[in-house]
């Protein structure tokens, strides 16, 4: 069988990660496209240790993908230009896995945004190409609610939390920039747990103020049912560097990241009850894509993408 071939568009940062699991999960990352060749050429010697990369890096995205042609287009540049690397590497017919969020630049409108992800949407359905969306915490979603059913036996979850915290890593305070880099993950979460449910958007209530961003509201279902839900992600400026904790009613889930035993990253997920030990969740992710399901949909992207915005523009207004 011949090995997919991958093309990373920002391998620097979160992207070198992707290609570390792209190359365990059997595919061949090919190539990568940086902003200069002296970018290019410091992130090669990283990867050439991560992973034994072999491939051809690129300042220039669209010569990339003339020259290597690849199967699947990861995007993992910074979000500004998710839409444009997006575009044109479905343009040069490949399959795409797109950082979150789908798009985000703050010099455009909440409406021009979700213009262009539609937009986006309906030219993978017009090449058919496949566009998903890497917000991992979609597949925690499953092992969660494993877990739940469990140990509290299928009881109706009424409410959810998810609480994400990040380093600052010598940033400011900026809550904004917080919410859009976490909250993703956990709406992903919501999305994929409360399937057919929506946001009451009367139910709405923000903080947003120095290193914190959090959200509050209802999930409505078509049959009245309500799940209250609290979003809370923060940039850290003290140890811990990093906090995943998730709740449904009292059933608390902390994820906890660990070396297994070849050296991977690995996820324990730590209940009041059990442990158990978990493939990373963003590789998990990359098989899922490479059997050909999707995590995280193009639909999913948006709607995803909605309630992140909706959210954001109720903060800055109140």
């Amino acid at each position: 069988m011949t090995r997919p071939r991958v093309a990373i568009i920002g391998a620097s940062g979160i992207g070198r990660h992707h290609g570390n699991w792209w190359t365990k999960e059997g595919a061949e990352v090919c190539a990568f496209a940086g902003t200069s060749a002296e970018s290019v050429a410091r992130t090669r010697e990283t990867l050439e240790t991560l992973f034994g990369f072999r491939g051809a890096g690129y300042a220039d995205v669209r010569e990339m993908m003339r020259r290597e042609a690849p199967d699947i287009v990861d995007v993992c540049s910074p979000p500004a230009y998710h839409a444009d690397h997006v575009r044109a590497a479905m343009e040069g017919g490949c399959d795409v896995l797109c950082e979150k969020p789908l798009v985000y630049d703050p010099q455009m409108t909440p409406e021009a945004m979700m213009k262009t992800a539609h937009a986006l949407a309906q030219l993978a359905r017009n090449r058919g190409r496949r566009l998903e969306l890497c917000a991992q915490y979609a597949m925690g979603a499953r092992h969660f609610l494993e877990l739940y059913a469990a140990h509290r036996k299928n009881a109706p979850i009424t409410r959810y939390t998810g609480r994400l915290e990040a380093p600052a890593r010598g940033r400011g305070p900026d809550p904004v920039r917080v919410w859009v880099d976490l909250s993703p993950h956990l709406i992903s979460v919501a999305l994929a747990a409360f399937p057919g449910a929506r946001v009451d958007w009367q139910s709405l209530q923000t903080r947003f103020a120095g290193y914190e961003a959090e959200a509050a509201f209802d999930l409505l279902f078509p049959d009245a049912r309500r799940v209250a839900c609290t979003l809370y992600t923060r940039n850290r400026t003290e140890d811990p560097p990093n906090i995943r904790h998730f709740a449904f009613n009292d059933f608390t889930i902390d994820v906890e990241g660990y070396a297994d035993a070849q050296g991977a990253f690995a996820a324990r997920l730590i209940t009041p009850e059990e442990t158990r030990e978990s493939p990373d969740m963003m590789r998990l992710l990359i098989r899922e894509y490479l059997r050909g399901a999707a995590a995280v949909s193009a639909e999913d992207a948006i709607a995803n993408l909605e309630i992140m915005l909706r959210i954001l523009a109720a903060a800055e207004c109140g």
